[in-house]
């Protein structure tokens, strides 16, 4: 099922949506916990969007698995090791989300503590992102660049 989709493998196809949604839903869900505004209206909305955002990073970390297992099993080791824990992050900003729409108020007023939790949490799955992200472009790419005239 996360092998591949018309030959092509689905972690390919997937990570790229992780690597760009990802950091923007933890802007947008920084944006709503300090903007009570936003706040008042999109907050579940933001909660739903997170949790897509997990779904999708649990798709990239299952294919991701799967195209290693069809490469050899050793291919991108660091890449895979530190990706399998980016869902940890994804939650955590799903959490914050979460915290967030729940002490909102009917006017949109939200706790500091709320607040605080949600740039914590935007802050790490942005760079958790960015630590997997480059990894994995470097396992692909580094070798291929190196080995091309300029």
């Amino acid at each position: 099922m996360f092998d591949t989709v018309l030959g092509l493998p689905v972690h390919a196809l997937v990570v790229h949506g992780v690597v760009v949604l990802l950091p923007l839903m933890a802007l947008v869900t920084m944006v709503v916990a300090f903007v009570p505004r936003w706040r008042a209206r999109v907050a579940w909305l933001v909660v739903a969007a997170d949790l897509v955002m997990v779904l999708v990073t649990l798709v990239a970390r299952q294919s991701g698995e799967a195209l290693q297992r069809r490469l050899g099993g050793q291919i991108a080791a660091e890449h895979a090791a530190i990706g399998r824990d980016l869902i940890w992050f994804a939650l955590g900003l799903f959490a914050a989300s979460v915290v967030v729409a729940l002490t909102r108020d009917a006017r949109g007023g939200s706790s500091r503590l709320a607040a605080v939790l949600t740039f914590v949490a935007a802050a790490l799955v942005t760079w958790w992102t960015i630590r997997v992200g480059h990894t994995g472009a470097d396992a692909v790419w580094k070798g291929i660049i190196a080995s091309t005239n300029r």
